[in-house]
């Protein structure tokens, strides 16, 4: 066995490598929970704290520089995927006047890839157990926020939004957020209970009442359930969905509800009652949903007139068809970048997940099928701070089972966790091991 697997596993470590490991441990912590709770913009909306969010980039950017180098470990899809994102966005944006929508619209798509950038570096080999936890932590907080907003609207911020979304102001954001959460905490529960992080994740979701986010989670709570990452023994869950689907066919709730909203005096709880009404009569169409397919349809026009090289970066942001954008994330780089804008989205998620052995098959095929689906609702998802951070997280995993493996041979034994496809290293053992092939 060689000196320098002796050193990096069993020697006896320095007072500054111990600083340096807490310090990063703890850095990882602050820097998940501030950016995947949406915290920083929270407190400039609603407003709290007059500081806006860059300014908590900015500092968590300088007191990641120590770790910095660490991202020329970048996986090579990832990396191609952030230059050919930058590259065509900055053909786009020749394309055009350089008007300040057009520059802010550029400047966010450079803010992103920095962002994975300093998100990857700070979650580099040592930290994803505790960056897990903390993320389980955000979920169980912003479930709570949620149930607490249903009870209590406008607790959170006077922008009246009509649905529960907690610290993300946004409700479809909040059940974006959820759902990206539930996944990448679940490795960190044993497997008899993780149900209960579903069911909590699920709970959470729905009071949300946002379309995308509650198919998503019936999609991946099926995969997951296939895929036996909740339970070895699917019948196990078979029974309780059975009863459940019962209770939603006898009991109809949703007009219960329906009921109960309507009678708030306030009418705080607006676009809740809007959804309980379309639920129950799909024909009906709410605000949200009218608003929806107009853009839609002037998105599929742009796209259209200019298929092959695009209407220009941040086209569809100052259009007369409405005062959004496309809420779809493919029509929105389409009619921006032309053809080459629909590989975009795609293209983010599977750099992180190609090759990807350090989670579970399972988890990963949920994250894609997830983010596939959101892009249709949303067309954000590249500039959501809780997105970048789960690409972030998922190519530190990668990254970290490559440099296990990286030191390792045939005499230096690995054994499998929890987690079927992710490796630990047993100290006890692997010190008994290491020693032996140094005698």
């Amino acid at each position: 066995m060689s000196s320098n697997l002796y050193e990096q596993f069993v020697a006896p470590r320095s007072k500054v490598k111990i600083f340096a490991d807490r310090y990063q441990y703890i850095l990882s912590i602050v820097a998940t929970f501030l950016f995947f709770s949406d915290l920083p913009d929270y407190l400039f909306v609603a407003p709290v704290i007059p500081i806006v969010p860059l300014v908590w980039i900015g500092a968590i950017a300088v007191l990641a520089i120590p770790f910095l180098k660490k991202a020329a470990n970048l996986p090579k899809p990832l990396l191609g995927w952030m230059v050919f994102y930058l590259l065509i966005s900055l053909l786009s944006l020749m394309t055009v006047s350089a008007d300040e929508i057009s520059l802010t619209d550029f400047r966010s798509k450079v803010l992103s890839v920095l962002f994975v950038v300093m998100m990857y570096s700070i979650y580099q080999q040592k930290s994803v157990i505790q960056v897990k936890y903390t993320i389980l932590v955000v979920m169980l907080m912003s479930v709570g926020n949620n149930l607490f907003e249903l009870l209590n609207p406008r607790v959170f911020t006077e922008v009246n939004v009509g649905r529960p979304a907690g610290f993300y102001v946004d409700p479809n954001k909040t059940g974006c957020a959820l759902m990206l959460a539930m996944l990448l905490s679940l490795t960190v529960i044993k497997k008899p209970y993780r149900w209960i992080s579903i069911l909590v994740a699920g709970i959470g979701i729905m009071a949300t009442f946002s379309r995308g986010a509650i198919l998503g989670w019936v999609i991946c709570t099926i995969l997951l359930v296939i895929g036996r990452v909740i339970c070895e023994q699917r019948r196990k869950v078979l029974l309780p969905a059975i009863v459940f689907i019962f209770l939603l066919i006898s009991l109809n709730p949703l007009r219960t509800l329906t009921d109960y909203f309507k009678g708030d005096p306030s009418g705080a709880n607006w676009d809740i009652v809007n959804r309980l009404e379309e639920f129950q009569n799909p024909s009906l169409s709410e605000d949200s949903a009218l608003e929806r397919q107009a853009v839609a349809a002037g998105g599929w026009i742009s796209f259209g007139r200019k298929p092959f090289w695009g209407n220009g970066l941040a086209s569809t942001r100052k259009w007369t068809v409405s005062e959004v954008s496309t809420h779809n994330m493919y029509l929105y780089h389409l009619a921006d970048n032309g053809i080459l804008g629909v590989l975009f989205l795609p293209g983010a998620i599977l750099s992180v997940v190609y090759r990807n052995r350090g989670e579970e098959r399972t988890i990963l095929v949920c994250f894609v099928v997830f983010l596939g689906l959101w892009g249709l609702f949303s067309h954000e998802v590249l500039a959501e701070r809780y997105t970048l951070a789960s690409m972030a997280l998922l190519a530190a995993m990668n990254t970290n089972q490559k440099w296990y493996l990286k030191h390792t041979n045939r005499n230096f034994q690995l054994a499998p966790s929890m987690s079927r496809t992710s490796l630990y290293l047993p100290p006890a053992r692997n010190q008994k091991i290491i020693s032996q092939n140094r005698d």
